[in-house]
């Protein structure tokens, strides 16, 4: 199990490298991270279905990357799990996120 849950989470860390990767310009990066600060200015809980459908020009590879560094700088922190909106996914549990105090 442990060996199992290794190999998933280096899996999931290689797929965040490749799409950072990607973003040469930083572009797509730099308009998820302001739409995450701005929702954890609010102060309510968020997910990824709160961002999507305001950034559909950003791809869609790169919002879970930004939401890992975003929890990793400390700004973000998981509360919890709720369904996807996007079509693609059959509503698939996300993560439900909020602004760390």
């Amino acid at each position: 199990m442990t060996t199992d849950l290794a190999a998933a989470r280096a899996a999931r860390d290689a797929g965040i490298a490749l799409a950072e990767d990607a973003d040469t310009d930083g572009w797509d990066s730099a308009v998820i991270d302001q739409a995450i600060r701005e929702r954890v200015e609010r102060g309510e809980p968020f997910s990824a279905n709160d961002i999507r459908d305001r950034l559909p020009d950003v791809r869609s590879a790169l919002m879970g990357a930004r939401f890992m560094a975003a929890r990793k700088r400390g700004l973000i922190v998981r509360i919890g799990y709720v369904p996807s909106t996007d079509r693609r996914t059959h509503a698939h549990p996300i993560t439900l996120w909020q602004g760390a105090t």
